[in-house]
């Protein structure tokens, strides 16, 4: 059985085909993922701006992540379910996608890039947590998850007006 024809199986699943042909299901969904979207990507540009040096430079560095993380994993959490929602009811149309294939590439990169700074750099986050100006490996890590973001973001909209 190849990948295609497991998500074929899944769009034309009874809930696949619900979600899909619903008057306000879809639309609902997703806009709970765009809400989740800026919910989770808007509070990481706010810590990925902070450790850039653009933004909030006065602040330390762990009051801005740790009040915001909150905020961050609810959206994120709203939108991997919702983003799981919308795959399911429309699999197939998506599977041939290069945007589509694309940008979760770039969720794993961007996942990836805040696996090691929370590993390493922010291991060490005592000795500049209320620096103006991080560390170059910080600053780094911040650039990486602004830009990764924005080609996530870029992709999945993109990818919504490549369907056939």
């Amino acid at each position: 059985m190849s990948l295609f024809t497991i998500c074929q199986a899944i769009q034309q699943s009874s809930i696949g085909t619900q979600i899909r042909e619903s008057t306000y299901v879809f639309p609902l969904i997703e806009a709970t993922h765009v809400l989740g979207l800026a919910m989770s990507v808007g509070t990481i540009a706010i810590v990925d701006l902070r450790l850039i040096g653009a933004t909030m430079t006065k602040e330390p560095v762990t009051d801005v992540i740790e009040q915001l993380q909150p905020w961050t994993l609810s959206g994120f959490a709203a939108m991997f379910i919702s983003g799981a929602f919308l795959f399911w009811s429309e699999a197939a149309r998506l599977y041939p996608s290069y945007s589509y294939r694309i940008k979760f590439i770039f969720m794993f990169l961007v996942g990836i890039n805040a696996l090691l700074f929370h590993s390493t750099i922010y291991q060490s986050v005592d000795k500049w947590n209320n620096d103006r100006v991080t560390p170059i490996r910080a600053r780094m890590a911040g650039w990486i998850g602004i830009t990764f973001w924005a080609v996530v973001i870029f992709c999945g909209r993109w990818t919504a007006y490549n369907l056939k």
